[in-house]
């Protein structure tokens, strides 16, 4: 039987399937990491048919999707937080099916803040805010990673960034002192940067912010408790020289904001 939900791709729609009926499609087929990437999948067929074989003909894109079909949806309370999907797909020039399977979260941002400081011997230094939290994917109990926090969709980036410092780290930062190096990096080619595009939509928007503080007010900061505790955050935060900062967190988010922030130092746009 046909599936009576679908997602809007360009001029076409593409057939929006459950794998069990305890799915609520409505639901799924309004999730807004879903929408932004139909909507990706659109400009990616439109760039390709912009271009022409010898004879004049279009060129096919060289992926056809022809199906999504969600295997399971995970809640944060009333709304979807998670959904796994399984992309229906043919290689155009082999017929083959690439992988297709797909955890789907949506975009998030998070923040490399450094803070400069004078101690009182008169050394200034430099240091990065890391967050530690259980991860219990790893597993971890104290993992070390920069402040981070899952877009709501309201496109907001920078109010966003400036509300998980708060909730995290207890500070509270102007607007303007946050800086989007993804937009500088890549304008409005790219979403963010993606650390797992093998297998994940998640893209991150990679803020820096530079701060001075009062010395006394930095080591204040060493342990402080941070995160929503009735929300299931435990957080707990950490100063590193930034300088060492590479060397203490293996974290994707730290090490990829790290790059963006001395590669764009050198091309003098920070």
């Amino acid at each position: 039987m046909a599936s009576k939900y679908a997602l809007k791709v360009g001029s076409r729609s593409i057939p929006l399937v459950a794998a069990n009926d305890k799915i609520n499609l409505k639901q799924v087929s309004e999730f807004k990491p879903l929408l932004a990437w139909a909507k990706n999948l659109a400009k990616e067929e439109a760039a390709k048919h912009s271009d022409a074989n010898a004879d004049g003909t279009p060129v096919k894109p060289p992926v056809s999707v022809v199906k999504v079909e969600v295997k399971s949806v995970d809640y944060f309370g009333p709304r979807i937080g998670f959904t796994n999907l399984a992309v229906d797909a043919t290689l155009t020039e082999s017929g083959q099916k690439p992988p297709g399977l797909v955890f789907m979260r949506g975009g998030a941002v998070a923040v490399l803040l450094i803070l400069k400081s004078t101690s009182p011997s008169g050394e200034v230094s430099e240091h990065v805010v890391l967050t530690k939290q259980p991860r219990l994917s790893i597993p971890s109990f104290n993992f070390p990673e920069i402040p981070a926090g899952m877009l709501d969709g309201s496109g907001d980036f920078v109010g966003k960034c400036a509300e998980e410092l708060k909730e995290e780290c207890g500070i509270t930062l102007d607007h303007n002192s946050l800086i989007d190096m993804t937009e500088l990096a890549y304008g409005d080619k790219w979403d963010g940067v993606y650390p797992s595009a093998g297998g994940c939509d998640e893209f991150l928007r990679l803020f820096v912010c530079c701060k001075d503080m009062e010395w006394d007010e930095l080591q204040a900061l060493e342990g402080r408790l941070g995160g929503l505790r009735d929300h299931g955050e435990s957080i707990s935060l950490s100063l590193v020289a930034l300088k060492d900062a590479y060397k203490t967190a293996p974290d994707a988010k730290l090490l990829s904001s790290l790059a963006l922030f001395n590669a764009l130092k050198v091309d003098g746009k920070l």
